[in-house]
C-alpha cells in the first residue's frame, strides 16, 4: 500500500477549525501510458539483473516528478519484484549436488559452515589476510573455487538479488486503474470513520453484514447509509487495521453495494484530520458498479467462500504432504485483484515458485463469468465455489477454470485446474502481443527483429517460432504482413518498395571483378533508405533473391 507521504494531493482549509479537505491526484486519462509503457519495457530489459543494476533515477526522470514516480514503482512492485538466485542459477548441477550431500544449499547455510570451520581450525578469528586461504580450503573441501565460495555466501545479499516477474506483463491500463485504486486506499486506510450514503437500500443487507464481521470491522448499515469505523494499532497507526477497511468496501462494492457518495475522516501524518470525499469516480476506482454492471459478485456466496476457505487451505496442506499438490501452496489474498475496469474480490493466492494464480469469488452469473474471463484473458484464475458444483457450472467451467469444493478430496482437481488456467493465460498472452505487434508494424511500415524480440518477450532466435503459428500466419496475412526472417517484420507496401529498390540496382560493366560486391553494397545502402532499418538488411537481400 502506498504511504501518504507519497501521495500526490493538495489540502484546502474549511471553516472547522484544524479540519482540512484533501484532494489527492488520480489519473483521470491516459496521458501518462506513454511514459508507463517506457517503464515497463524498461523493468522488462532489467529482467534478470541485479539490484545494483537497475537505476530507479532513470523511472524519476521519465516522469519528472518524485512523489509520482515512486507512486507508479509502488503499483509496477505488484509485478515486479527483486528475489535471490539459488544454487542451482549459478552453479553446474554436479557442484549443487556435492553442496547438498555436504547438507549446503542456501547461502546461510554455507555461511554457517564456514563459520564452524573457522572456529574449529583458526580459534574463531580469521583476519583479512588470511581469507583469501580460508576461502581456497574450503572450496577445495566442498568442491568449488574460492572465487564461487566468495559469491556463493553473499548471493542473498539484497544487492544481489535479481528483478523477475511475478504474472502477466502489466498494461499501461492496468498500472493506471492500480494507482487510482492504491490512491484512494492509502487514505481510506488512514480512516478513523467512513460514512457512505446509498441510493437504495441494499438487496441483501444481512450478507453485507456478514462480510463486515468477517473482516474484523466495526460497522453500521442502518436504512441508506453504511458506517465503518478505523481502529488503531498499539502504536498509533491506523493503516495496519485500515487495510482490512479498504478491502472490506472493495468487496461490497463489487457485490453490488449501491454506494452514491461519501466522505472519510483521515487522520493527517502531522496531527489533525482531513476530509476525503468519496464521489462517483473514487467509488469506481475502488469498484462500485454503474447501473448497466456486467459483472457483479452474490454476497451471500462469499461469505459462503471465506468462511470455506480456512478448510481449504487445510486440504491443499494435507494433499501436499502426500505429495499430490504438485509444488502448489496456498497464500490468503492480501487485496483484490485490481483490473483495467473491475476490482475482483481474490480469497486466495496459490503459488509455486514465481507462479502466482489467484482464486477469485464466483461471479453471479454465467453472463457475468463471461465478461469476466474477457477481462481476466491474459491472466490466470481460478473461480472458487464454496459448495457443490450449481446448476449451469459446466458452462461456467468452459468460460473460467472452477473448483467446486463441497468435501475434502475435491481439492484434488486444484492442481489440474491451475494448470489449465496458466496454459490459457499464456496462449491468450501470446497471441494478444502478436496483435499488438501486427498493429504497430502496420504504423510503422517495418518492426526490425530485435524490436520483435523486445515486444514479444523472447530471443530474436525464437521470434520466426511465435509467428510461426497458425493464429499468428492468418492475422498477419489478414494484415498483409510479411515476416523475413533476421530482418523483421514488414508491409506489402514497404516490401513492394524494397522489390523495386532491388530491380533498379545494377551491376557495372562486365568483367569487372568487384560486379557483386558493389551491387550488394549498393543495394544495403538503398534499402536502407527504404525501409528505415539497418540490422538485417542482409537477410532482406537474401529474402528479395538479389544477393
Amino acid at each position: 500500500m502506498l504511504k501518504l507521504q507519497d501521495l500526490r494531493k493538495t489540502t484546502r482549509r474549511t471553516g472547522d477549525g484544524d479540519l482540512r479537505i484533501v484532494y489527492p491526484k488520480f489519473l483521470r486519462d491516459r496521458a501518462l501510458a506513454p511514459r508507463i509503457d517506457m517503464a515497463v519495457r524498461y523493468l522488462e530489459a532489467a529482467l534478470g539483473r541485479t539490484r545494483r543494476e537497475l537505476d530507479e533515477e532513470v523511472i524519476i526522470q521519465l516522469f519528472g516528478d518524485h512523489k509520482l514516480a515512486r507512486c507508479i514503482i509502488g503499483c509496477l512492485a505488484a509485478s515486479y519484484r527483486h528475489r535471490a538466485r539459488t544454487f542451482a542459477e549459478v552453479l553446474p548441477p554436479e557442484q549443487c549436488a556435492a553442496l547438498a550431500a555436504a547438507g549446503i544449499t542456501t547461502p546461510s547455510e554455507l555461511r554457517l559452515w564456514l563459520f564452524r570451520a573457522v572456529n574449529r581450525l583458526h580459534a574463531g578469528f580469521a583476519s583479512a589476510a588470511e581469507r583469501p586461504a580460508i576461502l581456497r580450503e574450503a572450496g577445495e573441501a566442498l568442491g568449488v573455487s574460492a572465487r564461487q565460495v566468495e559469491q556463493l555466501i553473499s548471493l542473498d545479499q539484497p544487492a544481489n538479488a535479481v528483478l523477475a516477474r511475478m504474472g502477466p506483463r502489466p498494461s499501461a491500463a492496468e498500472v493506471i486503474a492500480r494507482f487510482n485504486y492504491e490512491t484512494a486506499a492509502a487514505l481510506l486506510a488512514n480512516a478513523a470513520l467512513v460514512r457512505i450514503s446509498l441510493a437504495r437500500v441494499p438487496g441483501d443487507p444481512a450478507a453485507m453484514r456478514a462480510l463486515c464481521e468477517r473482516a474484523g470491522v466495526a460497522a453500521e448499515l442502518a436504512g441508506r447509509e453504511l458506517v465503518l469505523q478505523g481502529r488503531q494499532d498499539a502504536l498509533g497507526g491506523w493503516a495496519r487495521h485500515g487495510a482490512r477497511l479498504v478491502r472490506l468496501l472493495a468487496d461490497l462494492l463489487a457485490c453490488g453495494l449501491p454506494a452514491r457518495a461519501g466522505e472519510a475522516l483521515v487522520a493527517a501524518p502531522g496531527g489533525g484530520e482531513w476530509r476525503f470525499r468519496l464521489d462517483g469516480a473514487v467509488l469506481a476506482d475502488l469498484g462500485a458498479l454503474s447501473s448497466a454492471a456486467t459483472l457483479t459478485f452474490d454476497a451471500p456466496a462469499l461469505v459462503d467462500a471465506y468462511a470455506q476457505l480456512p478448510r481449504l487451505m487445510t486440504d491443499l496442506a494435507a494433499l501436499r504432504r502426500a505429495g499430490g499438490a504438485e509444488g502448489w501452496t496456498l497464500r490468503r489474498a492480501t487485496e483484490p485483484l485490481i483490473l483495467a475496469g473491475a476490482v475482483v474480490p481474490a480469497l486466495a493466492v496459490c503459488v509455486r515458485g514465481r507462479q502466482r494464480v489467484p482464486l477469485i469469488a464466483a461471479p453471479a452469473s454465467d453472463e457475468h463469468a463471461s465478461h469476466l474471463a474477457q477481462l481476466l484473458a491474459e491472466r490466470p484464475v481460478v473461480v472458487f465455489h464454496p459448495r457443490p458444483a450449481p446448476r449451469g457450472a459446466a458452462d461456467r467451467a468452459a468460460v473460467l477454470p472452477a473448483l467446486a469444493y463441497a468435501v475434502r478430496g475435491d481439492v484434488a482437481a486444484l492442481p489440474d485446474l491451475l494448470a489449465r488456467a496458466l496454459g490459457e493465460a499464456a496462449q491468450h498472452e501470446g497471441l494478444a502481443r502478436v496483435e499488438a505487434v501486427m498493429v504497430e508494424a502496420l504504423t510503422a511500415g517495418v518492426l526490425a527483429e530485435p524490436q520483435l524480440a523486445e515486444r514479444l518477450g523472447c530471443a530474436e532466435e525464437d521470434v520466426w517460432a511465435r509467428l510461426a503459428l497458425p493464429a499468428a500466419r492468418a492475422a498477419g496475412q489478414a494484415r498483409g504482413l510479411h515476416y523475413v526472417e533476421g530482418f523483421g517484420l514488414c508491409t506489402a507496401e514497404v516490401l513492394a518498395r524494397a522489390q523495386a529498390a532491388a530491380s533498379e540496382v545494377t551491376v557495372g560493366e562486365p568483367g569487372t571483378a568487384t560486379e557483386p560486391v558493389r551491387a550488394v553494397r549498393l543495394l544495403g545502402r538503398r534499402l536502407r533508405e527504404v525501409t528505415g532499418a539497418s540490422e538485417g538488411i542482409e537477410c532482406l537481400i537474401a529474402y528479395l533473391g538479389a544477393a
